[in-house]
């Protein structure tokens, strides 16, 4: 793909081999991890009551002393080494000033990050900073250094154009040159500078006047001198957290470097997850629009993830961590401060408070059963899910038209439940793992280099994946004609991967579709499976289902393989499985599609009238003597941030069910949570619990 530096793989990708499990001091065993404000009134007290409600370490501040926990025998982490990474805290005040300059000016004076991460200054300046500030901690072997809490290029992910630095635009220039000749910049950018000197991405605003005088006119949409920008934003962040880690590992090589409070895939901030993921060892991230599944599949298996709980919820608590155990975290933070204290530090004797009590058993539970799981291998059924950057980018375009100027009031908080390419994302993942299966997010650049086939995927389903390269199109349809089966819905690949539409889909003749149009469309989404483009027809593609004459689900073979390309809105499914049957003609949609390419379930969960139990996920796991399943409520987990009040509710599937489970073959069968062991069979009846899983120990009899 055009979109990403060779030179940047191999920086970021240098470093320590964290492939073995192992290979992280500590992480073997499930860690509890206290992130508490104010110094206790008895710190020797304040360890012991930590232990008593089961935590193993603490945040340690990135200028503080560790003798106390080295003293005490207690695990710590170091935090906040870089305060550059973001503008919190004493940094605000900068962002305020040029976020305020900027949309009140247009100034691109205003459009200089503080530092830009192209400066050779900042860089002759961090190294030796930040490796003296780490040597204090090395012969302590804490668990973490984590290099900034809540980083961005600028406010979370919110937009705003930086970096228009010399230092970044310089950088920028040569990068693209690595891609461009001037002439085919020009191009494809539908500019016509004179030289390199000259050439400068269009900010926001210019980009949204070029938007609004094609649409006006009827021309197609042309976001690449905006999206290149974008990208190379993302490839300078994600490069600056590897030079960062690199730093780190010259002096403590034993030691996971990486970030917290990540926020969700998006345009702005430096949020290309794939990016990211190359440039750290362990992350603890806000698990917005799918960000968690979207790591597990990037991160190694070894990679320390952390998710970490607030409030005194225990119900909401117990069902997060162990839905965010069972899908490869290796630990819990706490929250703790004057709101919502576990231990009353301030007073002598230092209580445990009724939320510390509540916190503790299940801590407790987790901390036994989750070395187990540590030591096994995730399966999965083979099923891919497109990451596509370069789409996140154009739908963020595509929503920010019916706002105007006040685009740049899209923040973090506004976006998470706004954003249709999440809620797409979110279905398409939600439809998965409700028939019963696991899958993996492949990115842009996996696709690229030919992981489909290395990966042995039977399936690769592309959610609204508007932006793609030809190079990714090419692999795709390769993995078609060795076999494979892709699903897609809406506007596929109607654009290169700098956002720049073109006059069809690159993989219209895959699907066997022509279309007369190519341009966004914007669809709120009913129920009943609706139509999203009224105007496909078909070429070699038939048509297995059509709504008011219009095509809905459109089948086509290629070689060994088979497409699908449903014509239909996935907006809403992610809303309407929490209310059962709602979303039932997605499920029977998709459950034929797969079975009728021979792709079924290993393990089935139904309810007791023998019909499929509603929102259920199933993990499976490989040992080195046993097989292990975990069946758990797919609960929406982000309910209280999603968006429109009413917009998600799990009260319908918060409730005790008896289910019967099904595997394909017999075993001796064990419970590992409560310890009990069960008959050599192939199925079984138990009680699913809304906030816990169940955990089956399938042993060969």
């Amino acid at each position: 793909m055009m979109i990403y530096e060779i030179a940047l793989l191999t920086l970021i990708l240098s470093g320590t081999d964290n492939s073995d499990p192992q290979s992280w001091q500590g992480w073997d065993e499930y860690q509890v991890i206290m992130w508490s404000t104010v110094e206790p009134k008895d710190q020797s007290l304040w360890f012991k009551r930590l232990r008593e409600m089961e935590c193993t370490a603490e945040e340690c501040g990135s200028h503080n002393d560790p003798e106390p926990f080295i003293r005490n025998n207690f695990g710590f982490y170091v935090e906040n080494l870089i305060p550059e990474l973001a503008f919190l805290h004493a940094r605000r005040s900068l962002y305020d000033t040029d976020f305020q300059g900027y949309t009140t000016t247009r100034d691109k004076r205003f459009l200089i990050r503080k530092p830009s991460f192209d400066d050779p200054k900042f860089w002759d300046e961090v190294k030796p900073r930040l490796q003296g500030m780490i040597k204090p901690y090395v012969p302590h072997k804490p668990l973490l250094y984590d290099l900034r809490d809540e980083l961005s290029i600028g406010s979370f992910a919110s937009p705003m154009d930086y970096c228009f630095s010399p230092y970044t635009l310089s950088s920028f220039r040569q990068w693209l040159k690595k891609y461009y000749s001037l002439d085919s910049l020009n191009k494809e950018w539908d500019t016509d500078f004179a030289s390199w000197d000259d050439v400068e991405p269009m900010t926001t605003y210019e980009i949204k006047d070029r938007e609004r005088k094609a649409l006006e006119s009827g021309e197609l949409e042309n976001y690449a001198p905006w999206a290149d920008h974008r990208e190379y934003m993302d490839v300078a962040f994600s490069r600056a957290l590897g030079r960062l880690r690199e730093f780190i590992h010259e002096i403590d090589p034993n030691v996971p470097v990486g970030i917290e409070g990540t926020q969700m895939p998006n345009a702005w901030g430096g949020y290309d997850l794939w990016k990211l993921s190359q440039a750290i060892d362990w992350i603890e991230p806000y698990d917005i629009a799918c960000s968690r599944k979207i790591f597990r599949s990037f991160l190694p298996q070894s990679a320390p993830v952390l998710g970490t709980v607030f409030g005194d919820d225990f119900n909401r608590i117990s069902r997060k961590l162990w839905w965010l155990l069972l899908n490869g975290d290796k630990g819990g933070i706490i929250w703790d401060d004057d709101r919502s204290r576990c231990i009353e530090k301030d007073k002598s004797d230092q209580p445990i408070t009724e939320r510390g009590k509540g916190l503790k058993p299940i801590f407790a539970e987790l901390k036994r059963v989750a070395p187990i799981l540590f030591n096994l291998q995730r399966l999965d059924d083979k099923i891919a899910i497109h990451y596509s950057q370069a789409s996140i980018r154009a739908h963020w375009m595509f929503d920010s038209r019916e706002d105007g100027n006040t685009w740049v009031r899209r923040f973090s908080s506004y976006e998470a439940g706004h954003s249709r390419l999440a809620k797409v994302r979110d279905s398409f993942l939600r439809v998965v793992e409700d028939l019963g299966f696991q899958c993996d997010f492949v990115s842009y650049e996996q696709i690229e280099n030919g992981e489909l086939i290395k990966g042995e995927y039977k399936a690769l389903l592309l959610p609204q994946s508007v932006a793609m390269s030809q190079k990714e199109c090419q692999q795709i349809e390769e993995f078609v004609r060795q076999g494979g089966l892709v699903i897609a819905d809406n506007m596929t690949a109607t654009m290169d991967e700098h956002c720049k539409r073109l006059p069809k889909g690159q993989l219209d003749k895959l699907f066997g579709v022509n279309r007369s149009s190519v341009g966004w469309i914007k669809n709120e989404g009913i129920e009943a499976l609706p139509v999203y483009e009224s105007d496909i027809s078909l070429t070699t593609g038939k048509a297995s289902n059509t709504v008011n004459q219009i095509l809905t689900i459109i089948e086509n073979h290629t070689g060994n393989g088979r497409t699908v390309y449903l014509n239909i809105d996935m907006l809403n499914y992610g809303k309407y499985r929490l209310s059962p049957p709602k979303g039932n003609s997605y499920l029977e949609c998709f459950r034929n599609i797969l079975q009728s390419s021979g792709i079924q379930a290993e393990v089935k969960v139904l309810k007791m009238d023998d019909q499929p139990a509603e929102c259920v996920e199933i993990w499976r796991y490989q040992g080195d003597d046993a097989n292990y399943v975990a069946i758990m409520r797919n609960a929406e987990l982000d309910v209280d941030s999603l968006g429109h009040a009413g917009d998600h509710d799990n009260t319908k599937i918060e409730k005790n069910e008896k289910v019967q489970i099904i595997f394909n073959h017999k075993a001796q069968l064990k419970d590992i949570i409560n310890d009990k062991v069960y008959g050599v069979t192939d199925r079984i009846t138990m009680e699913l619990n809304p906030w816990k899983p169940i955990i089956l120990e399938l042993r060969k009899p």
